[in-house]
């Protein structure tokens, strides 16, 4: 019994398409997503090495404080 060529690509278009439906919900590669709110942490320095930190009166200017970060 001899298939022709136009059965041949009907079969495999029909597994193609079962293979899609099969393995459409496989989840392979997990989903990335980012955080849907940051935390955020408010730092009040009043001192660095014993002497006191003076605020500023006009809250429009910051004041800058060097800052060593350690693991």
């Amino acid at each position: 019994m001899q298939i022709d060529a136009y059965t041949r690509i009907v079969l495999t278009v029909i597994a193609g398409c079962l293979l899609y439906m099969v393995g459409k919900d496989l989840n392979i590669v997990p989903s990335a997503h980012a955080q849907e709110a940051p935390v955020v942490t408010a730092v009040n320095i009043v001192e660095v090495a014993g002497a006191p930190i003076a605020a500023p009166r006009d809250t429009r200017n910051e004041v800058s404080l060097p800052v060593r970060v350690l693991d």
